[in-house]
């Protein structure tokens, strides 16, 4: 029973890997958020923000992955294979931060096509996101530009179920994609 007990904890090399991973992980969405955090408060001229709803999605997306990513990490058993990730610390930290980058830019990317596949109204539902175009019936939001400046969440409720839903898809991996599938099949039909 003691032979049982001692290979569950976990060795000085894999709580160093786990420390390692971490902490890249964590410096990754740090600097992903911080870029993201920036641009919401970016202003022009005008005094006029410049960005809307989708950078604060996109953050909510890149926050949803980084706890999805630490859930993982800190709920698996033997998820790093220690001689893999050993030797690699060893010789350079380069693969170490591109791994630990693609959470919150899978997070960030899933969030974005999220909110859009919201603003299309592809999907719509008591649950999701209404949106309205904030300019006057005469000139429209039909174009790019005022699509990302005007055309966004109907009203405090649906900017909430947009943040809460940019959470959800950076948490959990499958779902924009699942999404997207189903969408696909659907046109096809």
């Amino acid at each position: 029973m003691e032979n049982e007990i001692d290979k569950k904890q976990p060795t000085s090399d894999e709580v160093d890997i786990h420390r390692v991973i971490v902490l890249w992980l964590f410096l990754a969405t740090l600097v992903v958020t911080i870029f993201v955090a920036t641009a919401l408060v970016i202003q022009d001229t005008t005094g006029k923000q410049v960005l809307t709803t989708l950078p604060m999605v996109i953050l909510a997306g890149i926050l949803g992955s980084f706890v999805s990513a630490l859930n993982r990490i800190y709920s698996s058993e033997n998820i790093f294979p220690v001689s893999n990730y050993s030797k690699l610390l060893d010789r350079t930290n380069s693969y170490l931060v591109v791994y630990s980058s693609i959470p919150p830019l899978v997070g960030a990317i899933s969030a974005a096509i999220l909110y859009v596949v919201f603003a299309s109204e592809i999907v719509t539902g008591e649950f999701f996101p209404a949106f309205s175009c904030e300019l006057s019936p005469i000139k429209a939001c039909n174009e790019f530009q005022t699509f990302l400046s005007s055309w966004s969440p109907s009203n405090a409720q649906d900017y909430a179920k947009a943040i809460v839903w940019g959470f959800i898809a950076g948490f959990s991996e499958r779902f924009v994609p699942d999404i997207l599938n189903k969408v696909a099949k659907d046109s096809d039909e």
